[in-house]
């Protein structure tokens, strides 16, 4: 686990984030996003995205600089977590976990009982992320990933399942990252 001890500060995202948003994605993922999918979720009413901003003072002046990010859809019955990015700089870092309870919050803030995402069959650390918070795989999407055709996996958390588990995870975090919970 990778030593992160500056504050952090998680917020929703504004446009002009795009541009440091879109380098985040390009640098953690290789299908990533273009520009115009970002401008036009920040216009859909049903999506919310969020940033992961290091707070920090240099030459008297404060910088902000996205580190994650995590992408939602609220549905009619469930949360669907669309896209979560850590700068491979900061993974392993306990910001995706940090950025994980935010997305709960906004599922329980929603009163949406469950969250739902699909993740590469093959990012095996990103499905023990999601398991620790409780998700189950439901099934799987064949040729779902358009740059290799490869597999996704369908994960599900019932939250109320979960709801002792997670408050447990968060106080456990908290005392290990401190600085995570600005």
């Amino acid at each position: 686990m990778k030593k992160f001890n500056v504050p952090l500060k998680i917020r929703d995202m504004i446009v002009t984030d795009i541009s440091a948003v879109k380098k985040l994605e390009s640098a953690a993922f290789e299908d990533a996003w273009p520009q115009r999918i970002f401008e036009t979720e920040l216009d859909n009413g049903f999506a919310q995205y969020r940033v992961a901003l290091e707070l920090k003072s240099q030459n008297k002046r404060r910088t902000q600089n996205i580190l994650g990010y995590t992408g939602v859809w609220f549905m009619v019955d469930q949360l669907h977590l669309v896209s979560i990015a850590i700068h491979p700089n900061y993974q392993r870092s306990g910001m995706g976990e940090r950025l994980m309870f935010d997305v709960v919050d906004q599922a329980n803030a929603a009163l949406l009982p469950k969250i739902v995402l699909e993740v590469r069959k093959s990012n095996l650390s990103a499905q023990l992320l999601y398991e620790k918070f409780g998700f189950k795989k439901i099934g799987e999407l064949k040729n779902y990933y358009k740059d290799n055709h490869e597999d996704a996996v369908i994960m599900l958390c019932k939250l109320d399942a979960h709801e002792q588990k997670i408050q447990s995870l968060i106080e456990i975090h908290q005392m290990q990252h401190p600085h995570l919970w600005t």
